[in-house]
Formats: structure tokens, sequence, C-alpha cells
């Protein structure tokens, strides 16, 4: 079974879209065969999340669908154009309390690895094995985190990898399963 199909039967069909004033939307990335995962380094000038690890995205515009928002802020954070990237489906929106942002994660599938940096925003941009970035997940006092790439993940992103790690660990039993490695 193909890594796409995997993840549809984890991740919700149907958006659930939260009515703020400050909404924003986040793609996360999948890249198959293997698959891997992408995330960013952000740069350490922003006014928000500055430094962090995390997922291409960024405040939604108002005449923006979700969806939308995430496929545009992937193309200006990594180049990736939006006919290359396939949405599978969502998770649920999370907030960041200090901003007072809903955060609105959609699952996707890019079909390039052909990456072009936003300089002004981005760092570095991450890709690591998904299998390894899901087991290198630690409990802590503050809340869930992985590694990515030998980058601490936390906070918001933590959150949107925990409930990925969570629906793969409640559909298929274990990591191992659906990645189909044994032990």
């Amino acid at each position: 079974m193909r890594i796409q199909e995997k993840l549809v039967k984890i991740l919700d069909s149907n958006l659930e879209y939260v009515r703020n004033n400050r909404i924003a939307a986040v793609l996360v990335p999948i890249i198959p065969p293997k698959p891997e995962i992408l995330m960013i380094k952000r740069k350490k000038n922003l006014s928000r999340s500055a430094g962090h690890i995390a997922f291409p995205g960024g405040m939604r515009d108002e005449a923006e669908s979700v969806i939308d928002t995430a496929l545009r802020e992937a193309e200006e954070e990594i180049g990736v154009s939006r006919n290359r990237i396939e949405i599978l489906g969502f998770l649920k929106p999370k907030e960041v309390v200090e901003h007072k942002i809903k955060i609105h994660p959609v699952v996707g599938v890019l079909f390039s690895k052909n990456f072009k940096k936003n300089d002004h925003e981005v760092e570095k941009i991450l890709v690591d094995d998904l299998e390894y970035v899901l087991k290198s997940r630690k409990i802590t006092d503050w809340g869930p985190n992985f590694e990515c790439q030998g980058e601490l993940v936390w906070g918001t992103s933590s959150r949107i990898l925990d409930e990925l790690y969570m629906r793969i660990v409640k559909v298929y039993g274990s990591l191992d399963k659906f990645f189909g490695t044994n032990l």
C-alpha cells in the first residue's frame, strides 16, 4: 500500500474549520516513496516563532481557504509549486495561545524535491525519514517533542506531529505496522 493510501486512512477528509480572527494554516509535507517529512527552521529575526522548527505555513489572507493558505505558504517558503502537491486530508486545528492563532494542519504529498528556501523567512529546509522522526517522540513536562535532522521540534509543531503519531498508532496498532517494518 502506498504511503498516500495509508495516510488517507488516518486523516480527516473534512476540514474542522475554527472560526477565529487569527487563522493560519501549515502544510505537513510528506515525500514518497520512503516516506520523508519536510520541516523548516525559521529565521531568528522573525516576529513569531523565531528560530523554531516548523512546517511551511502562515496567516490566512482574507479570501483564502486554509488549503490555499497552506499551498501559498509552501510555495513562498520552500519553492514548491502547488501543482506538485497532493492534499490528502487534515489534522485538528491547534492553538498558539500566546498569539491567539488557530493553526489548521493540512497534510499533503510533495511530488518534488526541488526546494528553494525563502531567504527572508527560512534558515534551513529539513528533510528527514518520517519513521525516524515519529520514533524520536519523547514526552516531557512541556509536552511531546520530536527530532528532525538533529533539531528539536517542540511547541505547536510537535503537537501536530504527536497527533499524526497517535492517529497512526490508533489505526495501525504501531508505527512498525504502519511503516511495514518488523523488529
